[in-house]
């Protein structure tokens, strides 16, 4: 049984796609997930903002990167990734 810490840990916990430094822009991730996935000024790909990332191909994408470049990663409630996680940088 869980502790109410880590029921209050677990909370606000989310999982959101991340999108590390080995980025190659091959478009495969916007191609199968346009409603997730976006290219920035640089032409790497980014997560868009979204409340919730279920049903959105995104393990397709994950699957579909021909250099691993795209995890899940935890999110807090605003969306911002925990564990100092930066978005094109690995983890």
């Amino acid at each position: 049984m869980l502790s109410d810490s880590q029921i209050s840990s677990l909370k606000w916990t989310i999982k959101k796609p991340h999108v590390n430094s080995t980025c190659i822009w091959c478009s495969a991730c916007t191609a199968i997930s346009g409603d997730v996935f976006e290219f920035d000024d640089d032409g790497l790909s980014c997560v868009k903002s979204l409340a919730n990332y279920e049903n959105r191909d995104v393990d397709d994408s994950i699957a579909a990167c021909p250099v691993n470049a795209i995890s899940w990663q935890e999110a807090d409630e605003t969306g911002k990734y925990k564990n100092g996680v930066v978005e094109h940088r690995d983890v």
